[in-house]
């Protein structure tokens, strides 16, 4: 069965009324759905999965919605927000619950809120990974490649909130983490920001030393028993 791919203007208007932060939001929101592509823009990311028959209209509705652009949802794809949440209700969304979650809380912090937070990880993230004036989105994805934080792996974020007392944002985290709890295949489709700098291997191609390391994985000859 074809998936209705999603026109080429209709990617093009979208990406055109987009501002910076929204693009940012939507491309952090994509990136486990395109681990080759971490510093895809907009467009380059949209297209991607429109050739790779991820992006349908409903998909390009979910992901309008997440970044709060109700007004595009009516004039560039004619639905309405009611619509798409009862579609996020009924079908698989296209985005992880813990994708969302970092989105809302960077959308909840305002810039001392994420001043403070980094200032924060700097006993964590070592020289030269200062997070100064980067957005909190920005500093997660850091903190992904350091596997400091990760969809079942959030103490240190709910520790930074609680510091910069941000006890409605810690809050949120638990509520996320206890509904984590009951479900039966936990986010399956993380991929953090050091796997998404692998190239695509086979089992005929195995990982070299460096790359296991990179993803802390013990090393092991894949000629041994």
């Amino acid at each position: 069965m074809s998936v209705s791919r999603v026109a080429a203007a209709v990617i093009q208007q979208v990406e055109e009324e987009l501002d910076e932060e929204e693009k940012e939001t939507l491309v952090f929101l994509c990136r486990d759905l395109a681990p080759d592509l971490p510093s895809a823009d907009v467009r380059e990311l949209l297209r991607a999965l429109n050739d790779r028959d991820q992006l349908t209209l409903a998909a390009l509705s979910e992901l309008l919605y997440r970044v709060k652009r109700f007004d595009l949802l009516k004039r560039i794809l004619k639905t309405e927000r009611a619509t798409v949440e009862a579609n996020l209700i009924r079908n698989p969304r296209l985005v992880s619950d813990y994708r969302v979650l970092m989105a809302e809380l960077g959308e909840d912090m305002d810039k001392s809120d994420v001043t403070s937070f980094s200032f924060l990880l700097t006993d964590y993230m070592g020289r030269g990974k200062k997070a100064v004036d980067k957005s909190f989105l920005a500093v997660v994805i850091e903190l992904e490649k350091l596997n400091l934080v990760a969809p079942d792996q959030l103490d240190l974020l709910e520790k930074c909130l609680k510091n910069i007392h941000r006890i409605d944002l810690k809050k949120k985290v638990q509520k996320y983490r206890q509904a984590a709890l009951g479900a039966s295949n936990f986010q399956p489709n993380y991929v953090n920001a050091v796997q998404a700098s692998l190239p695509n291997l086979s089992l005929l191609e195995p990982l070299s030393c460096q790359e296991q390391s990179l993803l802390r994985l013990p090393f092991r000859s894949w000629d041994s028993p």
